[in-house]
């Protein structure tokens, strides 16, 4: 099976992704997805900067605008520019980049999330290491990802299959995570509660 690289597959499906992406939260990774933004709008107070890591196509960027009373300071990251031009509406720098060589300085954000992001490389430790480094001492890292946890549906299963043959992304195990979390320099992790195939966690900095 050829394995075709995150950005290009995301830049090829980027018109239909919002469609497909909702059918994957109503079957399968909406309760995932429910607890993240409400950890998300929790930590948020106004003049916060936040960083939206992997933003595709700025849905969860929209809602948690809407959820937030005050204003934030957002900017929105991905690596494909088809992604990211789908976020013109929203009122936010936008930066083409990669994730496991963030263009900021240190320390630079209050709140950073990335939402259905992580899974979607080999290895997740370099951009653990880079969330770590532009997220201030005290700030928070909000993810929510496909986790190697049994589906509650048919459909569940298959579209945890389809994801994994389509080489979009690696179901991980939360635990594994943690750890990872921990010895990229997290002080706290907290996961938080919901079904699978998908997981929510809070790296406290």
């Amino acid at each position: 099976m050829t394995t075709v690289e995150p950005c290009n597959a995301y830049d090829a499906t980027a018109d239909a992704y919002t469609r497909s992406h909702a059918r994957w939260l109503r079957h399968a990774g909406g309760e995932a997805q429910c607890a993240f933004e409400g950890a998300v709008t929790a930590l948020l107070r106004p003049g916060a900067r936040m960083l939206d890591v992997a933003c595709g196509t700025g849905t969860v960027a929209r809602r948690l605008i809407r959820e937030t009373i005050g204003e934030i300071d957002l900017v929105l990251l991905d690596a494909s520019p088809r992604m990211l031009a789908k976020c013109g509406d929203i009122g936010a720098k936008r930066v083409l980049g990669c994730m496991k060589n963030l263009p900021f300085d240190d320390n630079a954000f209050d709140v950073l999330t990335c939402a259905w992001g992580i899974e979607t490389l080999a290895d997740p430790r370099p951009a653990l290491t880079e969330f770590i480094r532009v997220t201030r001492t005290g700030g928070q890292i909000c993810l929510v990802f496909c986790a190697d946890r049994p589906a509650q549906s048919l459909i569940g299963r298959a579209l945890r299959h389809n994801i994994t043959v389509t080489g979009r992304g690696h179901f991980l195990r939360h635990d594994r995570l943690r750890l990872l979390a921990n010895a990229a320099g997290a002080r706290h992790v907290q996961t938080l509660h919901c079904a699978g195939p998908a997981a929510a966690m809070i790296l406290h900095i």
